[in-house]
């Protein structure tokens, strides 16, 4: 590779921001691991529930995270307070193209019959049996956290807004699904990459066009809210 084609390259991958991401991305899963010790301590002792264990781990999580971008999330609030109408419809605008593309290929994917993804049933099974974590975890915790993982971790990856949003929304949704691979015959949970990307990339194109985290976390928010009460109707329907 000559020198001219690597300048092409570094002027689309910005490297260190890349791996300063991946760093972000691989920090979620082991700061995870860390806040569950003395929580799983306590309730082994029957000293606390699996409810209130579960929700310190994930308060824990995303105090953490907020502390890391305490600056970028009190500058974003100030925007937000001046521009929420246009950061909110911008940011709805790319959600609803993400959401339709989501609705329809999970539509696809279940024509298929091909088995209902782990991190699905995992929600399902959650709100069943600890409603108020989910509602918290899902409707609170993960936007936040995630969104500061996943788009503002990642932001500088790249200057290309294209770039950013497909790499940043893919890497996204395969740790979403990955859970669900438990060895080569469920490789085929790949699929659920289609939608879990759709609403990644959309993400990442709203971020990177209002620069403004709230707008992301917020939409985030209501997402997991409907896709919440789906999971309810469609247990009450049943």
């Amino acid at each position: 590779m000559n020198s001219e084609n690597l300048v092409k390259i570094k002027n689309i991958i910005n490297f260190e921001g890349f791996f300063k991401g991946i760093l972000i991305v691989f920090s979620y899963f082991i700061m995870m691991a860390i806040f569950s010790i003395p929580f799983l301590f306590l309730f082994e002792k029957e000293l606390i529930g699996m409810e209130l264990a579960n929700i310190g781990i994930y308060f824990l999580l995303t105090l953490f995270y907020s502390l890391i971008y305490r600056k970028e999330l009190i500058k974003d609030f100030k925007d937000f307070k001046k521009n929420y109408k246009d950061i909110l419809k911008t940011t709805f605008k790319f959600w609803l193209v993400g959401f339709i593309i989501m609705s329809f290929s999970s539509l696809v994917i279940s024509y298929l019959n091909i088995d209902a993804n782990l991190n699905q049933e995992e929600n399902i099974n959650m709100l069943k049996s600890m409603p108020l974590v989910e509602v918290l975890c899902a409707c609170l915790f993960a936007p936040i956290t995630e969104e500061l993982v996943f788009r503002r971790g990642l932001k500088n990856l790249s200057s290309n807004k294209h770039i950013y949003a497909i790499i940043s929304g893919l890497i996204f949704a395969f740790l979403h699904v990955f859970t669900s691979i438990n060895d080569i015959n469920s490789l085929i949970m790949f699929i659920y990459i289609i939608p879990y990307g759709a609403l990644g990339i959309v993400f990442g194109y709203a971020y990177r066009k209002t620069d403004n985290i709230y707008g992301t976390m917020i939409m985030h928010a209501l997402h997991n809210a409907i896709s919440l009460t789906e999971i309810l109707l469609i247990g009450c329907i049943l």
